[in-house]
């Protein structure tokens, strides 16, 4: 196996990928998965060095100094790529587990909370200003919305386009089954109750999703033609971007801007993103219903296919 079909393996599916974390990130990440993944280094202790290295550019937010912003934004990158590298390093070792996915979810989640809160507190230092916190708050939320939506309709595309049933459906059965084992086989509790809690929390996603969505298996080509270009324009709206965006605007001492884009462009992006989305998923319905699996063309075609 060449360097890159390698490389190419430790990815989700790269037309899904954010465009940052192809270019820029997960190359290097993979340089870091390839000098340790023969080693007895497990991707949950990448996950918790993402988690450290995320509390240190945190704590760096929260002091106020520009320079000190600075050096938070590079921590902040380095945070970046260990988040990368865990996925990585369990594909290319096909170690990942459900619970591994749970881990890091709940560190991206923790490490987004704690930089937010540490930002607000730092810009009020910086600032003076204690109102600088509904813009925190504004961008945070905004950030929070954008990633989850982002992560939905990355899942449900790579599902449809490899031809399998719903992520979440998926998820759940392989959730149930991992319980399943690790109570015959009386596993820890602090695994049985992280894998229950992820559990429930699934069949919350799924409860509130459309029926058609969890009933329904589209043609792979034709759900790959009909949403191939909004999934790349759902990509700008990931967390590396997120991240990216924030890391940028600390090197520049001035991470207020980022809060401002993130309220501002972010929220008008998205909703560029739910109408485009929402014109393919009509097109896609009819394409389905009539039988006609052609890409369609001139006004008939969705946006940006």
């Amino acid at each position: 196996m060449t360097l890159v079909e390698e490389y190419k393996k430790s990815l989700k599916m790269a037309e899904a990928e954010e465009l940052l974390d192809l270019a820029f990130y997960r190359p290097l990440a993979f340089g870091l998965v390839k000098i340790i993944y023969r080693l007895p280094i497990t991707p949950n202790q990448v996950t918790f060095l993402s988690l450290l290295a995320g509390l240190v550019a945190a704590y760096y937010f929260s002091t106020g100094a520009p320079e000190a912003f600075a050096i938070g934004a590079i921590w902040f990158l380095v945070a970046n790529v260990l988040d990368c590298s865990d996925g990585q390093l369990a594909r290319l070792q096909k170690s990942g587990t459900p619970l591994g996915r749970i881990v890091d979810g709940i560190v991206d989640y923790l490490v987004t909370i704690t930089v937010f809160i540490c930002l607000g507190i730092g810009l009020t230092k910086h600032t003076g200003d204690p109102s600088i916190w509904f813009l925190v708050i504004a961008a945070g939320l905004s950030s929070a919305f954008h990633a989850i939506l982002f992560d939905y309709h990355q899942q449900e595309y790579i599902s449809n386009v490899r031809g399998e049933r719903n992520f979440l459906d998926r998820e759940i059965e392989r959730c149930e089954s991992e319980l399943k084992k690790l109570k015959a086989a009386g596993g820890s509790l602090f695994r049985r109750g992280m894998l229950a809690l992820y559990l429930h929390y699934a069949r919350l996603q799924q409860s509130a999703q459309p029926k058609k969505d969890t009933a329904k298996q589209y043609p792979p080509d034709i759900y790959r033609t009909a949403n191939r270009a909004v999934m790349r324009w759902w990509s700008y709206l990931g967390s590396t971007m997120n991240r990216s965006l924030l890391i940028v605007a600390a090197l520049f001492q001035d991470p207020a801007i980022f809060l401002w884009v993130v309220i501002v462009v972010g929220n008008l992006w998205l909703l560029v993103a739910l109408l485009w989305q929402r014109s393919s998923r009509r097109w896609l319905e009819a394409a389905v219903s009539s039988g006609s699996f052609r890409a369609p063309t001139g006004r008939n075609a969705p946006a940006g296919v």
